[in-house]
């Protein structure tokens, strides 16, 4: 009876409206213009023009339409007795006036925002034709920073915005996707067996894993927003601390079903590859392979070209296909994609299958709906990477030796080396075919809203979302690899089920006049976040069968299961005042209740404050409208909490394999004194236009401090019975200056040309440690001789310490007098090296002609050092090109260690050195020498040539509406002072806290080239 009532008054209220349709065009040419708001005022009533600019929709006689649309004025009309209304909507000069989402998903006008933030449109995203589409934002947004862990498909790729701030915990932002959280994680290690002991551990220097974000389809995204600081973001709590991707995804519009289908076909080549020298041949076996300070290679020597033969061409083929419509009250989407990727290194890959389904429904007028629901399927296949990695085992392969010819005649490993079978390093092709790494991921994304208006000055908006998914990983050391062979193989399973709720509810205060001059609205909200992770790993060793790949196949067996949950429950508050619509000011609070925390210190309150001024708008300034289109102020300050990683407070017990067994405390010691960290922010800026909005700048200064900061993993004295403790006491500062420069040289009826330059230069710095600790560092970025990216007050947060050459008080290197040899730290030291560069630019430029479009994005780095580690491999083994010297006699600069090298007068060394016979020249070489300063690099991101097929052609036919064909070249050419094959390069995974491995090169592939080809057609 209750649903009949309902229904019942539901009809009479339709009964009493009537239909209004029109025609919605631009003043500018009289073109129709489609995907135009059209909303009944102070409802949630509304509809939007279709592909031909025309729409309906049911509203009494009283009503008025609001008409609004991107870069226009929004005009009303009020509904009479005609059943007809046309509009013409004017294009708005004025930038300020745009309607931009920003937290929470609130659509504000952009004159009344203090914060700093950057959108960027899905259209663009997808254009750049990445599978992971967080590699599409390089160069694209001011203080966004990414980086691509290798060039083989599905590696990680880590974001940070206005740089690294934390020492060893997470510096990625949140990912919002349509209002809620989702889980960006790269899986880490850690989860598998192995990592229990220090012989099977591969820790995050060998493999990588995909980071989640890459499960979202590019061509699902509407639009894209980076809120850049912790004012932007600071109602998103602590998991903002870092900043927040604020993802749109597609709606369907009112009109006719649409079918719309793309497509994508890409072939990558190698960039290149590293010169090895060919005139000197082996002279020993090493620990793993051969070192080459022998003699000459003889004359006529045939030499196999393992490096070239190595790589492939490898094809990639994407397609997409959509179908959206709707009527007056109720939109949908469907869409669905196949993504084949196949990569430049045999036998890696990745697929992915996307299906998404959206639905708007407007019931009545104070209930509106919205469902979306998005599955993903991803199958991935990685090759190993640094030590251990087939580039390494390529590169030290004797050239005199066909490396194709991995297996012996009866199919087992063929050795070349009198080393046992685990210390010769494996055959690349070898290690391609028969160790393995692959990730399959199921993720459901589920996310319901409800909109409900109980009266025309406000409404309530709820959210649940669920983020569901099973990622299942192996890792395969084939029982005759150098790594499985001492175990007879090694298997290691890691299932993660992971299980995301997140709940938020928003009472939406509307803007309203408190007078003539002062309006006011408000959010007052409350979200709760329920995380658990589940992770069952099996390790299985002693292969039956060496070639069957199954658990039930191993003699000796082990697992563990690891289990986090972490609940988050927030409140908090937004308000903003306005004054004659040239003066804003918001305030914000939010308070955090997390279970990671001890109780007593788990609950805090953070506040923002920011502010906007539009200068040109105030009466007494009419004047600057000579020289300004329009022109604001902005200035925000928040402080924004963190905790801490779940359990960092609580000891657990574990199985111990020791003598009669049992249980036992682990590695990790108990904090219960441990508390959140707390981050305040400064930020001021100013936005300019010029020219009637023809040029725009956008400069912000900002300024970060982080007190109390939560360093993980820090080592103790055994004697207190654990070896790590998670501590309170690190504090960092991070500054910069961001600047965006927008503008339309040239715009007619035919032409136009549109550029966007974005400009940060950026620092972090260490201020302090916990107990006053002279470094902290991340043990996985120790992963190559003795350097790592450790952090030691008063240098940079991406700073490198080593154990590097000893230096007297002049700073000139000190030698052991005996062999005429650099001496070496025996602890490691701060030698003044840098990662971060001293600015970056991204310059995007668009150009349009009639129905030809070319559009193409570059990517300036000034600055930064870079480990190459490959090249110091090489070297210490006499292959590397800068060894062919090696006859020649020198005397290394520095001063000699006998007593006098710190006086006044250190006695100069005078040794002669020649290395040919003074191997150890080569081989005791230390990493410092590798560590190359000041790189730059200008590479071409990407640039794509689009033409769409004139209207005049397609009239001809009813079935194609429209269709366009595109050609885009990704990472075409690079240029750069850096000697290795890519200066884009992580060391480890984006799994990997601090700063990372990024800057570490070690046996790491380089990003391809390649080229897409293409179409979209719309049915």
């Amino acid at each position: 009876m209750l649903l009949f009532g309902l229904f019942f008054l539901i009809g009479q209220t339709i009964a009493q409206e009537n239909t209004v349709s029109g025609t919605v065009t631009s003043s500018e040419d009289g073109l129709s213009l489609p995907g135009v708001s059209v909303k009944i005022k102070s409802s949630n009533v509304g509809t939007q023009t279709n592909v031909d600019g025309k729409y309906t929709i049911r509203a009494k006689a009283g009503d008025i339409l609001v008409f609004s649309f991107l870069g226009t004025i929004a005009q009303e009309r009020i509904v009479g007795t005609a059943s007809q209304i046309n509009v013409s909507l004017k294009q708005d000069s004025k930038a300020l006036d745009e309607v931009v989402v920003t937290a929470l998903g609130s659509t504000v006008q952009k004159r009344s925002l203090g914060t700093s933030q950057q959108t960027v449109k899905g259209e663009d995203i997808a254009g750049t034709q990445r599978e992971n589409f967080i590699n599409s934002l390089q160069g694209r947004v001011a203080g966004v920073d990414v980086i691509s862990t290798s060039g083989v498909p599905g590696a990680s790729s880590s974001i940070t915005i206005r740089g690294v701030s934390s020492i060893s915990g997470s510096n990625q932002p949140l990912f919002i996707i349509d209002g809620l959280p989702i889980d960006n994680k790269t899986l880490n290690t850690s989860a598998f067996f192995s990592e229990i002991s220090s012989t099977t551990s591969q820790a995050n220097r060998t493999n990588d894993f995909t980071n989640r974000s890459s499960d979202i389809n590019p061509e699902d995204i509407e639009s894209l927003v980076v809120l850049k600081g912790p004012e932007a973001a600071a109602l998103y709590g602590i998991d903002a601390a870092n900043g927040a991707i604020v993802i749109t995804t597609k709606r369907g519009k009112v009109g006719a079903g649409v079918i719309d289908y793309s497509n994508s076909f890409r072939i990558e080549t190698p960039r290149g590859k590293p010169e090895i020298q060919r005139e000197y041949g082996p002279s020993a076996v090493g620990s793993t392979t051969f070192l080459y300070f022998g003699d000459k290679y003889p004359a006529g020597t045939k030499f196999y070209d393992n490096i070239d033969g190595f790589f492939k061409t490898a094809l990639t083929q994407k397609h997409n296909l959509s179908l959206s419509g709707g009527a007056e009250n109720v939109t949908y989407r469907i869409s669905s994609s196949f993504t084949n990727q196949n990569g430049i290194v045999p036998n890696s890959k990745y697929d992915r299958i996307t299906l998404t389904g959206a639905t708007q429904a407007t019931l009545n007028k104070w209930l509106k709906t919205d469902l979306s629901l998005n599955y993903t399927y991803a199958n991935n296949d990685q090759p190993r990477k640094g030590d251990g990695g087939p580039l390494i085992g390529l590169l030290v392969w004797p050239q005199t030796d066909d490396a194709t010819n991995y297996l012996t005649a009866v199919g087992e490993r063929r050795r070349i080396t009198t080393l046992g079978a685990g210390s010769e390093i494996d055959n690349p092709y070898f290690n391609v075919n028969k160790n393995k790494t692959n990730s399959k991921n199921n993720r459901i994304l589920a996310n319901l809203g409800l909109t409900i208006t109980p009266f025309k000055w406000a409404n309530i908006k709820s959210n649940i979302g669920v983020d569901n998914y099973t990622n299942q990983n192996v890792i395969l050391r084939h029982p005759e690899s150098t790594a499985g062979f001492g175990f007879r193989g090694i298997l290691d399973i890691a299932n993660d089920v992971t299980r995301n709720i997140n709940v938020q509810n928003l009472f939406n205060i509307n803007k309203f006049n408190i007078n003539k001059d002062i309006s006011f609205d408000a959010t007052i909200g409350q979200s709760l976040q329920d995380l658990r992770s589940n992770i069952d790993a099996s390790y299985g060793e002693n292969f039956l069968d060496f070639n069957f790949v199954s658990i039930n196949n191993t003699y000796i067996r082990n697992g563990r299961n690891s289990q986090v949950r972490r609940r988050l429950f927030s409140a908090f508050a937004r308000a903003t005042a306005s004054y004659k619509n040239y003066l804003y000011l918001t305030l914000t609070g939010r308070n955090d209740w997390t279970s990671t925390i001890p109780e007593g210190s788990n609950s805090f309150f953070y506040p923002s404050i920011s502010s906007s001024f539009v200068f040109t708008d105030v009466p007494a300034f009419k004047g600057l409208q000579k020289y300004l289109t329009s022109g604001k102020l902005r200035a925000a300050f928040a402080q924004v909490g963190k905790d801490a990683r779940p359990y960092a407070f609580v000891p657990g017990l574990e199985y111990k394999g020791t003598v009669a067994g049992g249980y036992g405390l682990g590695f990790t010691g108990p904090n219960p004194g441990l508390k959140p960290e707390f981050a305040k922010s400064y930020e001021i800026g100013t936005e300019l236009s010029f020219f009637k909005d023809r040029l725009g700048l956008d400069v912000t200064v900002y300024r970060k401090e982080t007190s109390d900061q939560i360093i993980n993993d820090i080592r103790a004295s055994y004697a207190t019975g654990y070896i790590l403790f998670n501590l309170n006491g690190g504090s960092t500062r991070n500054q910069g200056l961001e600047i965006t420069l927008s503008g339309t040289p040239i715009k007619n009826k035919n032409f136009a040309w549109n550029l966007l330059t974005n400009f940060e230069s950026a620092r972090g710095k260490v201020l302090a440690l916990p107990n006053a600790l002279p470094e902290s560092y991340v043990s996985d970025t120790w992963l190559y001789g003795n350097v790592r990216n450790g952090n030691t007050p008063g240098k940079s947060t991406r700073s490198l310490t080593g154990t590097f050459y000893l230096r007297n008080k002049q700073g000139s290197i000190i030698i052991d007098p005996t062999t005429g040899l650099p001496l070496r730290s025996t602890t490691f030291i701060d030698g003044g090296y840098d990662r971060q560069p001293d600015y970056t630019i991204g310059l995007t430029n668009s150009f349009s002609y009639k129905n030809l479009s070319l559009s193409f994005l570059l990517d300036f780095r000034k600055g930064g050092d870079i480990l190459n580690a490959t090249q110091q491999y090489l070297t210490a083994r006499g292959l590397s090109m800068r060894t062919l010297d090696r006859m020649e006699p020198r005397v290394i600069t520095g001063v000699l260690r006998d007593g006098r090298e710190n006086s006044d007068t250190p006695t100069a060394n005078n040794i002669v050195v020649i290395p040919n016979y003074q191997t150890g020249y080569y081989t005791g070489i230390s990493e410092e020498l590798f560590i190359e300063k000041d790189i730059n690099w200008v590479r071409l991101r990407d640039v794509t040539l689009n033409y769409k097929l004139p209207s005049t052609l397609l009239k001809k036919q009813n079935f194609i509406k429209n269709a366009s064909l595109f050609v885009t070249g990704t990472d075409l050419f690079l240029i750069t002072n850096y000697s290795g094959l890519d200066p884009i390069v992580n060391g480890n995974s984006a799994a990997v806290g601090g700063s990372g491995g990024a800057g570490i090169d070690y046996g790491n592939f380089p990003i391809p080239a390649g080229i897409n080809l293409g179409l979209r057609i719309g049915l």
